[in-house]
């Protein structure tokens, strides 16, 4: 009986069927060395690269990457994918799209594949089928088109899926300092907003989790707002973290009215303590001197 259940759970996930074969090691996420790859694999992998890739899209505006983005939150929440999966998602299609030119009417297909190719990735995630994934985002591709467009993805960025994203850092950040539910989702409330800020790509991933938590502690009043912990921890000071943190705050305000709300009307339920429902913090106008939020 025991043989047979195994048999079945194998069947159903046939993930299991990998980590049957191949035995991983287990990471320490707070481990000095596992920092270090951190660190190294940020500085190889990072962002910068990506800085001004919209520019030679003729077609493919912020406002279109946005949009993206934003179904890319409505659709993770609607099959319950794993956190990772959506920092994934955006990043490979950034990614991707930094380094190829793509009509606007294909750009819905890259995110979709970006989509499967980050659940596949994730082993928390369901197995998802292409079909399924199509009829969802509402593309009327054909399988063989979805098949060319994802080898053409994992060619071009030659199958390096493993990069950090600001998900990768909150993991630690937000164990540096105690911190109680409501701040947990109000960071993770930024983080999801930063990934819809075309001006936030050019940023490092570990500088984005940074500044959400910044925001967070400013928004609900978490005296000091940078801590001596969280600079070691972080490596960031409070001064390095403004920019970020300014263009949160604007996010955030801008929030309420915008049509492309997915993250805010997600984090206004209960299961995220309605963080999205707090008053924005205000911040001064920018002067000679570094700017500053009031609260």
């Amino acid at each position: 009986m025991e043989a047979l259940c195994n048999l079945l759970q194998l069947w159903l996930n046939p993930r299991s069927i990998i980590n049957s074969l191949f035995k991983f090691p287990t990471i320490n996420y707070y481990s000095s060395e596992y920092k270090t790859n951190l660190n190294q694999n940020e500085t190889r992998e990072g962002k910068i690269q990506l800085c001004n890739y919209l520019t030679s899209h003729s077609s493919i505006t912020p406002r279109v990457r946005a949009s993206l983005v934003n179904l890319m939150v409505e659709v993770h929440q609607k099959l319950r994918l794993s956190p990772e999966t959506l920092y994934l998602t955006v990043s490979i299609f950034d990614r991707f799209l930094s380094k190829e030119t793509v009509p606007m009417e294909e750009a819905k297909l890259v995110g979709m594949c970006a989509m499967h190719i980050a659940s596949n990735y994730g082993v928390f995630d369901p197995l998802l089928e292409l079909q399924e994934l199509t009829v969802i985002w509402m593309l009327t591709y054909t399988i063989r088109d979805v098949l060319r467009m994802k080898n053409r993805i994992l060619k071009r960025l030659e199958l390096s899926l493993n990069v950090p994203t600001p998900h990768t850092y909150l993991f630690r950040y937000i164990n540096i300092e105690r911190t109680d539910h409501e701040t947990e989702c109000m960071i993770y409330f930024f983080s999801e907003l930063a990934l819809m800020q075309h001006s936030l790509i050019k940023m490092c991933p570990s500088l984005i989790a940074a500044s959400c938590v910044h925001a967070a502690r400013c928004r609900l009043k978490k005296y000091p707002l940078w801590t001596e912990a969280l600079q070691g921890g972080t490596k960031y000071s409070e001064p390095q973290l403004l920019e970020c943190t300014g263009i949160l705050v604007e996010a955030h305000s801008q929030a309420p009215k915008s049509i492309l709300n997915a993250v805010y009307e997600k984090y206004s339920l209960d299961k995220f303590k309605k963080v999205a429902l707090h008053a924005p913090v205000s911040s001064t106008s920018r002067t000679a001197e570094p700017t500053r939020l009031l609260v």
